[in-house]
């Protein structure tokens, strides 16, 4: 049982410093393009829908992909537990 929660948090801490490593790159990218901020598109600066529209699809994919990593984790210490 102890191995599984040790993956299970090594898993957690892998993709929470994924995605904060891939969100510090895509705000500095914008950060480094200030003509994105002078570009507007429905009244909102351009930067801050990149911001929208950028982040949250990150996040669902690396939500869907610690789910299945989790789940594969558990299957495997689910096949360990059958055989001993």
């Amino acid at each position: 049982m102890r191995s599984l929660i040790r993956s299970q948090l090594r898993l957690a801490l892998i993709c929470a410093g994924g995605f904060v490593v891939a969100t510090a790159v895509f705000v500095i990218g914008i950060a480094l393009l200030p003509a994105l901020d002078e570009t507007f598109v429905a009244g909102v600066p351009v930067s801050w829908l990149l911001l929208g529209l950028g982040v949250y699809p990150l996040a669902i994919s690396v939500a869907a992909l610690y789910v299945r990593a989790a789940q594969r984790n558990e299957a495997r210490y689910r096949s360990l537990a059958e055989q001993a």
